[in-house]
């Protein structure tokens, strides 16, 4: 029987995990690193094992999903990211990192897919539209694991006691909300495809490839915004460390009303002008010479970007020619390969430029993503 309240709820959590789980390591990373005696090209190793990990996960997250349902996936791999979570924690050597590091990021990327699975059959047995919101849960995560961590670092608590302290009342909640997850479904098209090796239809590449462009904006911030702002516009390094936070909250405030919005307006509307909103942002961002400004700019640009992500899953996951779970495994697996690559092109940019030339390329990402926003449009009709 289907429980809109109680299913909604469990959505909630689950999508709240990998960004608690990831920003829980993030918040502890020099914990982890004095623990485990790391050296920095150690650390870089570690976070390259959890992103190999997390595309091997996305690959196979849809044949897994098939065969066992999309429910049973996400409380296994909700378990082996938090093992992993924990393991990292509590781990003196390299080799027991490592392996902490790759359950890490098989877990999160299987639960990323799973989540967002149940996500677009929420959306369908409610006939409501409710990705942002559960997505809005994925940032509050962060902002979670960023207090938290922050709390148990002044304690001086290790990084493992602050795993468990953080992790484990939200694990325990999703296991037990976990009967409220919704069983599959498939329409005649759907059933006809996953019979055959399926091809992907242009519609949802085009969704893929904006979500590596949303998720590579989003990841300039979080990856180049702190050094942005105390090297180039000479800020404290507190004021430096406000900027993913500040980033985040506006995110998720910002994912609260986007699914109210996508009723009004209509979903590719929503994406056209969050891009704009993100491009205006990035503009200020690169313009203003005053920290402050720059800091609005970056609230600016999430709020523009925060329903663009959230809404290309629902529109990918709903299409009706493919299982909505090989849809969304497509498109995190783009998102996912965004993140890897542009980031760290932009540095590679900056040591032969600048920081501030380099991230140009954001405008030039949100400009493609603004392009490919009026492609959907035509698709979509």
């Amino acid at each position: 029987m289907f429980h809109p309240l109680l299913s909604k709820l469990t959505c909630c959590v689950f999508f709240l995990l990998p960004g608690l789980f990831y920003g829980l390591v993030m918040s502890r990373l020099p914990a982890v690193k004095a623990a485990a005696e790391l050296s920095d090209s150690l650390i870089g190793l570690c976070l390259f094992c959890m992103g190999s990990f997390g595309l091997i996960g996305l690959a196979g997250s849809p044949a897994l999903i098939r065969k066992v349902g999309s429910r049973i996936v996400l409380c296994l791999t909700a378990v082996v990211a938090a093992a992993g979570l924990c393991f990292i924690g509590f781990s003196s050597s390299v080799i027991a990192v490592l392996i902490g590091f790759a359950a890490m990021g098989i877990g999160i990327s299987m639960l990323g897919v799973a989540m967002n699975t149940q996500g677009v059959l929420y959306e369908f047995h409610s006939r409501s539209q409710s990705m942002n919101l559960f997505h809005a849960f994925y940032s509050l995560g962060a902002v979670l694991a960023s207090l938290i961590g922050s709390v148990c670092a002044t304690a001086r608590l290790t990084a493992g006691l602050n795993f468990v302290i953080a992790s484990a009342p939200f694990l325990l909640l999703s296991l037990a909300l976990n009967r409220y997850l919704l069983p599959e479904r498939r329409t005649e098209a759907e059933e006809k495809t996953s019979k055959v090796c399926h091809r992907i239809p242009l519609f949802i590449l085009v969704c893929a490839v904006m979500a590596l462009l949303a998720y590579a904006a989003e990841g300039s911030v979080g990856e180049w915004g702190a050094l942005y702002l105390t090297t180039v516009k000479e800020a404290s390094v507190g004021i430096g460390a406000l900027v993913y936070g500040i980033f985040s909250c506006v995110t998720f405030a910002a994912r609260l009303v986007g699914d109210p919005l996508r009723k009004e307006f209509g979903e590719i509307p929503v994406i056209i002008f969050g891009s704009v909103i993100s491009f205006v942002g990035m503009v200020g961002v690169l313009s203003f010479s005053s920290v402050w400004l720059v800091l609005i700019s970056y609230a600016i640009m999430g709020l523009g970007l925060a329903p663009v992500v959230p809404t290309l899953f629902s529109m990918a996951g709903k299409n009706g020619k493919i299982p909505a779970a090989a849809a969304t495994s497509t498109v995190a697996f783009m998102a996912y390969g965004g993140l890897l690559i542009v980031p760290p092109s932009i540095g590679w940019l900056a040591q032969h430029t600048n920081l501030h030339e380099a991230l140009f390329i954001v405008l030039g990402l949100i400009a493609l993503m603004f392009s490919l926003a009026l492609l959907l449009r035509k698709l979509n009709k």
